[in-house]
């Protein structure tokens, strides 16, 4: 299965639905240059996520931390957690995803296991994400449970969900087994996550209209010299250029699944004028808004 457009609401909260009532584990086998615009954009969401690199590099970034995954490489991303991937390899990176409800590991909100081993994982705020490496070898047995997993999503034998749900188990009880301290309280960072929701939601929400870095730093009401400071910390750009880069993503979702013109979508997207959006089109994703819609347009 594939995931391919994440789709976010003003907050940046994924809005695609992984899994289901019955059985709430998404899970995917994807390659980056079927993503649109080739990366996975900024976003969040209430499930916790696993990913394993089978082929190339991915630079995973969550706020203040980042790194680069290997292939035989897998990294845990916590619930709540802003977090970006980006093909940085020469072969096209190949990776498959869990992204699953916490209750599948911890079962009810109220019992001890949820409450000792995934409600206290979850609340770490200074545990966005952690990497498991192929070349530690404290990590091998992470790593080869995390794969006997996506093999039983893979293959759906008959009872395949209560296969991958005990592979999962036995993955988390290594990980708190072997990092003790994701269950035990940390102290938490000075920088408020919470603050860059604000500006994100902002930006969000506001993108397609006139904006600057004042209107932007109101919404978290802070100084303009602290919004530039918050978002260079925590996702090494400025604000301008975020929202650059998040009208170009949203253009290239209007190009895909749209049949509007060129010039409508640049006006939509809040470039005033469209040679300046397909200048700035074709250095984001090395094509012309035409060329990448022929590339990318989803067929009726």
């Amino acid at each position: 299965m594939q995931n391919y457009n994440i789709q976010t609401d003003e907050h940046g909260k994924e809005l695609n639905l992984h899994g289901d009532e019955g059985f709430a584990c998404g899970f995917y086998d994807e390659l980056f240059s079927e993503f649109i615009g080739g990366y996975v954009p900024w976003h969040w969401h209430d499930e916790l996520e696993l990913v394993y690199v089978v082929k190339g590099s991915t630079l995973v970034e969550c706020v203040e931390q980042s790194i680069t995954l290997n292939e035989g490489d897998a990294v845990f991303i916590n619930a709540g957690c802003l977090h970006k991937l980006t093909d940085v390899g020469k072969p096209d990176c190949h990776i498959l995803n869990f992204v699953l409800s916490p209750t599948l590991i911890g079962g009810s909100l109220y019992s001890k296991v949820y409450k000792r081993f995934v409600a206290s994982i979850i609340n770490n705020e200074s545990l966005p994400m952690f990497a498991f490496l192929a070349k530690n070898n404290d990590h091998t047995p992470l790593i080869s449970t995390l794969n006997l997993a996506f093999d039983a999503c893979r293959n759906k034998t008959p009872t395949y969900e209560l296969q991958t749900i005990s592979y999962l188990m036995h993955f988390w009880a290594l990980f708190c087994e072997l990092q003790p301290t994701v269950i035990s309280k940390q102290p938490v960072s000075d920088f408020s996550e919470r603050r860059l929701h604000l500006f994100l939601s902002y930006v969000h929400t506001h993108y397609q209209q006139n904006m600057s870095v004042k209107n932007i730093s109101k919404a978290g009401n802070v100084s303009e010299s602290e919004c530039f400071r918050v978002f260079k910390k925590a996702l090494k750009t400025t604000p301008n250029g975020y929202v650059l880069n998040y009208r170009l993503q949203q253009a290239a979702i209007h190009l895909v699944e749209t049949n509007s013109s060129i010039t409508e979508i640049a006006h939509t997207v809040g470039f005033n004028c469209p040679a300046y959006f397909t200048k700035r089109f074709k250095i984001q994703f090395n094509k012309t808004p035409k060329q990448f819609r022929n590339a990318n347009k989803v067929e009726a």
